[in-house]
């Protein structure tokens, strides 16, 4: 038994490095994706008001205000990814 244990740690080792990396990766991505919904729809808004654009307005809150929760989605899926590591791959 202490054999087989030996074993499946070692290859968990690398698979657990490959798995750190693609999370890593995945994680990076997703921030590059959050990072640019948020400047753009602060872009959105910044523009809409200074050109008092009622009707786009809207759109542009709206979509400031999904970009934050995206942003605050990811925070926690950061934050929790410890415990679910196995779901993501």
């Amino acid at each position: 038994m202490a054999r087989s244990a030996e074993e499946s740690r070692s290859r968990g080792g690398a698979g657990g490095a490959l798995r750190r990396l693609l999370r890593g990766l995945v994680l990076g991505v997703t921030l590059a994706f959050v990072l640019f919904a948020l400047l753009v729809s602060s872009a959105l808004v910044v523009y809409t008001g200074w050109h008092h654009d009622l009707r786009n307005g809207v759109f542009a809150l709206t979509f400031a205000v999904l970009s934050a929760q995206i942003a605050l989605n990811w925070l926690l899926w950061r934050s929790g990814g410890e415990a679910g590591e196995e779901d993501l791959f």
